[in-house]
């Protein structure tokens, strides 16, 4: 890899198009940043807003406390230059701290939150944003942080409404994570919001909230590029004929999430080659990353063209090939999510077999090919790919044991689970993160948990069974026992 802390490079999917007639060719973008590891933060002052929910469902399991003490500590670890605040939402919403408040009535004020009513989301939200657009300056870049537990039963609902909303507020430079807890909230509308704004979506049971808070805050501190833009320059002759990728485009230059000081991002375009309209024997594509109207960094990749012959006895770049399946597979992400949510499960098994032979033919050429990729990249990919891989497999032995009394309440239950793990998942996926954090992979422990719960109450409910839910318990432990 380069030594350079951020750079952006153009991967084709071949060193060489055909050279006879109009083809089609794959090329994915990637940009790098390389910032000291150890560097606890990154980036410039933030102003960070923390939207808690204080329904009355937050008052149990020490879900509020736990919640106040993890902002009584992010306080304590902000700097005079940034701005922080605090709303509390149920039916109303009340901002408890703002960047005006004296650091000495911080803590007071965060220990004095008490739960309340039912669940007005998107207004806690909206509260949110407008405390951070009053506050924002030049010098700040905006994160919010929303958490909550509960149905949205009052205000806004509707997910592209709220979606909408995110997607402006991104435009602004404010960046929202979600993270829903327990098995009543709705994972539709959070995963929208984050996704659309650049953030995460996080899926957690009724522990982890100071853990998850935690990673929020010290991935935010850490930001390098907080509007990051991509724009191509492509030669006459060349033109995109398809999206490999959902990022949007704001004046010909692709919208990425904020990037990290430890980060890597890809996104894969479809190009139409017309050799007749290129001028000479090769040509060149190149590259810019902004952040916002600020370029940082170039780059070109020249790219020749040969007979056909020459062109099929290379091998597809297994980097452009991971890159462009993993855009593929999001629409069977999508199907099976829906799938869930309907309770229909007849296509489940022979989609999931097909998107874990995806993968593992993807890892086979990665390994293949990792001397000339670099043993560092190629090991950054599979990680991710195999986290992904591996809850598709925890995922496809969860859906057997729901195969078996999908009429019982505990199994109905379960797949709320599973579908919450599974969106969690699709979201980290689908928003390019490589890196894959302990949430994540508790994400499976969890699932996995849950579901022998479910089979030691169905093995005492139907003895008639008992014998396939034993086997199917042990296999559950077996996994569980295979992951930790």
């Amino acid at each position: 890899m380069s030594d350079h802390p951020i750079e952006i490079l153009v991967l084709p999917e071949r060193p060489a198009a055909r050279n006879d007639e109009v083809t089609e060719f794959d090329v994915a973008i990637e940009v790098r940043c390389r910032s000291a590891e150890d560097a606890e933060r990154a980036g410039g002052a933030m102003n960070l807003c923390l939207v808690i929910d204080r329904s009355g469902s937050m008052g149990g399991q020490d879900k509020l406390p736990t919640a106040t003490r993890s902002c009584i500590d992010i306080s304590r670890r902000l700097t005079g230059d940034d701005l922080f605040t605090v709303v509390v939402f149920d039916h109303t919403a009340h901002v408890v701290i703002n960047p005006q408040t004296p650091r000495d009535q911080v803590e007071e004020r965060l220990t004095a939150i008490t739960p309340g009513g039912s669940t007005n989301l998107s207004l806690g939200w909206y509260q949110g944003l407008l405390e951070l657009q009053s506050h924002m300056t030049a010098d700040h870049y905006g994160r919010l942080i929303l958490l909550s537990d509960g149905q949205a039963n009052q205000g806004e609902t509707k997910k592209a409404a709220l979606a909408a909303v995110a997607t402006r507020a991104r435009d602004e430079g404010i960046t929202t994570s979600t993270i829903g807890i327990g098995s009543d909230f709705q994972e539709d509308l959070l995963e929208a919001i984050a996704t659309a704004s650049g953030g995460r979506f996080w899926y957690i049971a009724e522990a982890g909230i100071d853990d998850i808070l935690e990673e929020e805050f010290r991935s935010a501190l850490t930001v390098v590029v907080d509007r990051p833009r991509v724009e191509l320059s492509l030669p006459p002759g060349v033109t995109v004929s398809e999206e490999l990728n959902s990022l949007r485009k704001i004046s010909r230059r692709y919208g990425l999430r904020p990037l990290k000081g430890q980060d890597t991002f890809d996104f894969a375009v479809r190009l139409e080659i017309d050799p007749a309209q290129v001028d000479g024997s090769e040509f060149t594509l190149g590259a810019a990353l902004y952040d916002g109207s600020r370029e940082i960094a170039t780059t070109e990749q020249t790219i020749a063209l040969a007979p056909l012959s020459d062109v099929a006895a290379t091998e597809s770049h297994a980097l452009v090939t991971s890159v462009v399946e993993q855009y593929r597979a999001s629409a069977t992400e999508e199907k099976l999510l829906k799938d869930m949510a309907s309770g229909d499960l007849s296509n489940m098994t022979e989609m999931l077999t097909a998107e874990i032979a995806r993968v593992q033919r993807i890892e086979a050429g990665l390994f293949r090919q990792s001397p000339d990729i670099g043993e560092t990249r190629v090991g950054l990919e599979i990680g991710h790919l195999r986290h992904n891989r591996q809850l598709n497999e925890t995922t496809l032995l969860v859906k057997e044991l729901l195969d078996l009394h999908r009429a019982d309440p505990e199994v109905r239950y379960l797949l709320l689970r599973m579908r919450k793990s599974f969106m969690h998942e699709k979201q980290r996926k689908s928003s390019l993160y490589h890196d894959v954090s302990e949430a994540d992979e508790d994400i499976e422990v969890t699932l996995l948990v849950r579901a022998l719960g479910v089979a030691d109450i169905l093995i005492q409910r139907h003895p008639e069974n008992s014998v396939r839910l034993e086997e199917m318990r042990e296999r559950l432990r077996e996994r569980l026992a295979l992951i930790q």
